[in-house]
C-alpha cells in the first residue's frame, strides 16, 4: 500500500512538473548552463538575412528564425532555405498585436501561417512561436498550447528593429556582449546592417566568453 502510494505521488508530482514545463512562457534557458540560444524576428525585409545565414552557416550555430506572413509568401526560397539550415517558426501571419484579436482571428492568423509554410517548404511549421511585440494573455496562451506550440519570449535585446535608425556595428555588439548571461535567449531583427556585420564576431566574442550555442530544442 505504501508503495502504491509512493508511486502515485511521484506520478502526480511528474505530471504537474510536465504540465507547468508545456504551459509557461520561456524567456531563458537553465542560468547554470552556459548554453545560450539565438533566435531571428525576420519580416518587411530580406536584404540581410542571407548574410545572416550565411555567418550561422560558417560559424556553424544553429538559431529559430520567427518569421511574419509578409516575410514568409514574398521570399519563398529564403524561407525554404532558413527551413532546412535553421528552426523555422511561428511568429503570426498578420504581425499585430494578438491580445486585441477576437480568438477566432488569431486562430485563423495561426492556421494561415502554418497553411503558408506547408505550401512553401513541403513540411510542417516547428510549433514554436514568439507574440508579436511580446505581447500576449491567457485567452491567447490557452490556445496556442491547445495547438501544441511552446511560447518563447527572450531576456536579451536592443534597439534593433527600425531599418532605418541603425544604431551601428558597435552599439549592437556591446549590448549583446553586456547583456548575455547563463541560459540567454537572445533576440535580433534581421532588419539592420549592423546585426548582419556584427553577428560573425559577436560569436566568436561570446565564444571566447565560454558560452556554447544550442538550439532551442533544449528548452522542450
Amino acid at each position: 500500500m505504501k508503495k502504491t502510494y509512493l508511486f502515485l505521488l511521484l506520478f502526480f508530482s511528474l505530471f504537474v512538473f510536465t504540465a507547468n514545463a508545456q504551459n509557461k512562457v520561456i524567456f531563458h534557458g537553465n542560468t547554470n548552463s552556459n548554453h545560450i540560444y539565438l533566435t531571428f524576428d525576420d519580416g518587411y525585409s530580406a536584404k540581410n538575412t542571407e548574410k545572416i545565414l550565411n555567418t550561422l552557416l560558417e560559424k556553424k550555430v544553429p538559431a529559430t528564425f520567427f518569421i511574419e506572413g509578409e516575410f514568409l509568401v514574398q521570399n519563398p526560397i529564403l524561407v525554404r532555405r532558413i527551413a532546412r539550415e535553421q528552426t523555422l517558426a511561428n511568429h503570426t501571419f498578420s504581425h499585430k498585436d494578438i491580445t486585441k484579436m477576437s480568438n477566432e482571428v488569431f486562430r485563423k492568423d495561426i492556421f494561415k501561417f502554418e497553411t503558408e509554410v506547408m505550401r512553401i517548404t513541403g513540411a510542417p511549421v516547428t510549433k514554436y512561436f514568439r507574440p508579436p511585440m511580446g505581447y500576449i494573455n491567457s485567452a491567447k496562451k490557452t490556445i496556442l498550447d491547445d495547438l501544441g506550440y511552446t511560447v518563447f519570449k527572450w531576456n536579451v535585446s536592443y534597439y534593433d528593429y527600425v531599418y532605418n535608425d541603425d544604431r551601428g556595428v558597435e552599439y549592437a555588439l556591446n549590448n549583446l556582449l553586456k547583456q548575455t548571461k547563463n541560459g540567454s535567449i537572445i533576440l535580433m531583427h534581421t532588419l539592420t546592417k549592423s546585426n548582419a556585420n556584427v553577428l560573425g564576431t559577436a560569436i566568436d566574442k561570446l565564444r571566447a566568453k565560454g558560452f556554447v550555442f544550442a538550439s532551442l530544442d533544449e528548452l522542450i
